[in-house]
């Protein structure tokens, strides 16, 4: 009874092997893990960031001339939010920032009552 069901199980898993990625489509981004795309992405990032530290050009530039490079550069310059409204990024700046030194004040004063906890719980 017992091999019967392992035969069972494993006849099943060769034949029904395909049938979830039809059904995984729908999730979006899940289907990436379960394809591999997380580990592609991390070789593909790590691989161009050990370029551009060798050599000091990344993979694109590599592979193009110098006047395909200039005209990379200049679109480049164009569309970057901060060169067209310089306000705009000034603003996100400053709540960043504003934002971070909320957070480290919160990390802050959370770990001050850790130890100030301790203190009291080892000096009655």
């Amino acid at each position: 009874m017992r091999i019967r069901n392992v035969t069972i199980l494993v006849l099943a898993g060769l034949l029904l092997s395909g049938c979830y990625t039809s059904s995984l489509t729908v999730l979006g981004p899940a289907t990436g893990i379960v394809h591999g795309k997380t580990a592609e992405s991390v070789v593909s990032t790590s691989l161009n960031y050990l370029i551009k530290e060798e050599t000091g050009k990344t993979p694109v530039e590599h592979v193009l001339n110098k006047q395909q490079q200039a005209y990379y550069e200049k679109k480049k310059r164009e569309l970057n939010p901060c060169v067209r409204n310089p306000g705009l990024c000034l603003s996100i700046k400053s709540r960043v920032a504003e934002n971070h030194k909320k957070l480290l004040g919160l990390n802050l004063e959370a770990r001050i009552n850790q130890v100030r906890e301790k203190i009291i719980k080892q000096n009655p």
